[in-house]
């Protein structure tokens, strides 16, 4: 339903007249991005650069309620709409009420996903710009994409085709004549979490230095089985001086339990499901080490400047890994790597269960070694 009506309103939006774009005249900028945690995560860098380049518009992004309290994370002078439900149609009409009641002058639909499309081409903007054509949002590195340009007189001719997911927002800055800073994907590694979240992150009982392992992912088979995140569990507590932190949303917290029964009274072990990102925020950012499956949580993981082992399967690191100063990205290749991700031909030895502890071990040493020089227990 969704999809045919975005190939309506974009019908519609191309019939419209086209006008010369004038950066001086825009005086308020609409971003949409109403999809996952790890497609809002990678847009954040853009909209810094998006609000430097136009620094006299209201710059607002459209996501979801979940997602929007990292916006902390970019200095001030970016607005939000946040919406509680994004997938249901009452969220897209509360969404789409509040954009059209800003009458802005420039929407960008920062992803390829219907949701972003529709909102844009509805709302009312004489400029529109990104991924319109209601594009497979799941598995966008498997096709060509294409950045459009509606309401301009000039054109564009970019894509997004194969190349790693950081890369997509700066497509659509590029269209608008955004230029791209000497280091695109240059994080937040300086944000600071408020008070409240320092006193939450003491609360833990945290003692010394610990490792995050967020063992969970959006899809069934981008995910490490959870027997192997215990093992790794295991091994780091009897030769590595960290802590182990689990981490996971609230909805994800009864999947832990097999982990909870194996740790029971560890000392250095700690659960923490949480449905705050700002508070999962602070809790990575003064992690030394963040271990977990390509999922929204490594990437922004990667955007605080924290080290990562990443474990990738049915899509290849350089479609989907961060750009991290200090990461380490595991992948065992399988014939029918890269997938659609929606089911596995070869669930006995899939992709992911072929990562083994040992290497992944031997890349959360090595980076640790890097970072606190910590001393190795011997194997005995």
């Amino acid at each position: 339903m969704l999809k045919f009506l975005v190939s309506w309103l974009r019908w519609r939006a191309r019939r419209a007249r086209k006008s010369t774009f004038l950066p001086a005249g825009v005086r308020t900028i609409v971003a949409v991005e109403l999809t996952r945690l790890g497609d809002f995560v990678t847009i954040l860098p853009a909209l810094r650069a998006l609000r430097s380049r136009f620094p006299l518009a209201r710059t607002c992004v459209v996501t979801s309620e979940a997602h929007a309290p990292l916006l902390d994370l970019c200095e001030p002078g970016i607005d939000v709409i946040s919406i509680r439900k994004p997938k249901t149609l009452a969220g897209f009409l509360a969404a789409l009420r509040k954009v059209r009641g800003m009458s802005p002058d420039l929407v960008c639909s920062m992803g390829p996903a219907n949701r972003n499309a529709a909102l844009a081409l509805a709302s009312g903007s004489p400029f529109i710009v990104g991924y319109l054509n209601g594009a497979d949002s799941l598995t966008p590195f498997l096709g060509v994409t294409p950045v459009e340009s509606i309401g301009f007189s000039g054109g564009t001719n970019l894509t997004f085709a194969g190349e790693n997911i950081q890369d997509r927002p700066w497509k659509v800055l590029q269209s608008i004549g955004v230029g791209i800073p000497r280091d695109p994907f240059l994080g937040f590694p300086r944000w600071k979490p408020d008070d409240r979240r320092l006193a939450r992150h003491r609360s833990l009982g945290l003692q010394g230095p610990y490792v995050v392992m967020h063992p969970f992912s959006g899809w069934e088979f981008r995910s490490w089985p959870l027997s192997r995140f215990r093992s790794l569990a295991e091994r780091m507590l009897r030769q590595l001086p960290s802590g182990v932190v689990f981490l996971c949303s609230d909805r994800e917290g009864d999947q832990l339990s097999p982990l909870r029964d194996a740790f029971r009274g560890a000392e250095r072990v700690v659960f923490v499901p949480s449905s705050d990102i700002l508070d999962s925020a602070a809790l990575i950012q003064k992690a030394d080490l963040f271990v977990g499956n390509d999922s929204g949580p490594l990437h922004l993981a990667a955007l605080l400047g924290v080290p990562v082992v990443g474990l990738f399967g049915p899509a290849l690191p350089a479609h989907t890994a961060p750009y991290a100063a200090r990461g380490v990205f595991i992948y065992e290749k399988v014939s029918c790597s890269p997938c659609t991700q929606t089911h596995c031909i070869i669930p006995a030895n899939s992709c992911m269960s072929r990562i083994t502890v040992e290497e992944v071990f031997d890349a959360a040493n090595g980076l640790l070694g890097e970072a606190r020089a910590y001393p190795v227990a011997s194997h005995g």
